[in-house]
This record gives C-alpha cells, sequence and structure tokens, in this order.
C-alpha cells in the first residue's frame, strides 16, 4: 500500500490475467518516463520503442480492474460458482499480504508503526484520509475516498473487491509485526461511508 502499493497485486493476481497485464503494467511505466530519446543509445526494433501515454489514476485502475480482471473473475464464477471465487480471492490477498509485509520490511529496514504511517498518508493519491489519532503506539485513520471501491463498486463487483483487496489489509499488519493489529470497522467497499483503520501495538 508509500503509494499502498501491496493492493496492486490484484491485476495480476491469476494466470489467465498476467499477460494482458503484463502488457498494461509496461504501458504504465512507459508513460512515467521522459518520452525524450536518449541520443547515446543503440538504435531500437520498433517492438521495443517506448510507448507515451499517460494516465490518470482512474483510468489505470479501471484498465487494471474493471477492463481486465472483473471480468475474467466473472467468467470464473460461471465456472466454479461465486462463494469460490471469493474464498480463492481472499486465501490469495492474504498469502499476497504476507509476502508484500516481508518485501515491505526488507526494503525499508524497519517494521513499525511509521510504515502504516507512510502509506496512509494525505499525499497517497488513491484514497483522501483524515487522521485521528497519531502516537507512537497508535495510528488511527479515516478514510473518506478510496479508488479501489470506487472501481470494483462502479463495475458492480464490490464483494469481490472486499474479498481481492481489502482482505490483505489487516492481516498486513501483523505480517509486518506480529505485535502490530489493525482494527477495521467497515470499509467503503462494503457500503460504509468510510473505512475506519486503527493501527496499535498489542
Amino acid at each position: 500500500m508509500g503509494d499502498t502499493n501491496r493492493r496492486s497485486f490484484v491485476a495480476a493476481a491469476l494466470p489467465a490475467c498476467a499477460a494482458c497485464c503484463l502488457a498494461l503494467r509496461c504501458e504504465l511505466d512507459a508513460a512515467q518516463e521522459s518520452a525524450k530519446p536518449d541520443p547515446q543509445a543503440s538504435p531500437k526494433h520498433k517492438f521495443d520503442l517506448r510507448m507515451s501515454r499517460p494516465l490518470t489514476y482512474r483510468q489505470e485502475m479501471t484498465l487494471e480492474y474493471a477492463s481486465h480482471f472483473i471480468p475474467f473473475l466473472r467468467i470464473l464464477e460461471t465456472e466454479i460458482g461465486h462463494d469460490k471465487v471469493v474464498a480463492i480471492l481472499k486465501k490469495f490477498c492474504v498469502r499476497e499480504a504476507e509476502d508484500s509485509a516481508k518485501a515491505t520490511v526488507r526494503a525499508r529496514g524497519k517494521n513499525d508503526l511509521t510504515i502504516f504511517k507512510e502509506d496512509y498518508n494525505p499525499r497517497t493519491p488513491q484514497l483522501t484520509t483524515e487522521v485521528l489519532e497519531n502516537t507512537t503506539q497508535v495510528w488511527a485513520i479515516k478514510i473518506t475516498e478510496c479508488l479501489w471501491a470506487k472501481v470494483w463498486i462502479d463495475a458492480g463487483a464490490a464483494d469481490l473487491g472486499v474479498a481481492a483487496v481489502c482482505a490483505g489489509d489487516s492481516p498486513f499488519a501483523s505480517f509486518v509485526n506480529p505485535e502490530i493489529r489493525m482494527d477495521l470497522e467497515g470499509t467503503i467497499m462494503q457500503g460504509k461511508p468510510y473505512c475506519m483503520l486503527r493501527y496499535h501495538y498489542i
């Protein structure tokens, strides 16, 4: 999740989506870089030329989820049933949360509350947050706008979004540090007016 990247796994979560999501990811990464050619660079095949297609956060997430991943999940539902899809998404989400937590701790060299303070801050473009409590022992916020929820709800797949996106948030905290817990009072994805997250030491 500092830009809430923990949630970004979902678009590439299942093999059937991997190819289109990899292509999209390359395109989005290219849009972040300068389009100015490097005169020192060796000539490239036209297939390897960088694309320039700037996208908004909303457009990027819509492409990742609503245009690719959610339609795939709908097809999967018809094959194995809604309940099984939800169960698989939750299981994978928790497993990914563990992997992401280990990578985060390793990359940042710490496992304290500052990780969540960095990830959920007013500058996070996909969220609108309000800090309710900020001490060395507690970090509590209210999320009043969530782009993940917006995209999944607009696609009519909020229940799948809860399983694929939200289900890993609380486990992620414990995986970062077994002495940290995250209490969650409902989510926007579930139809609540806001998400209340409270990270604290036990």
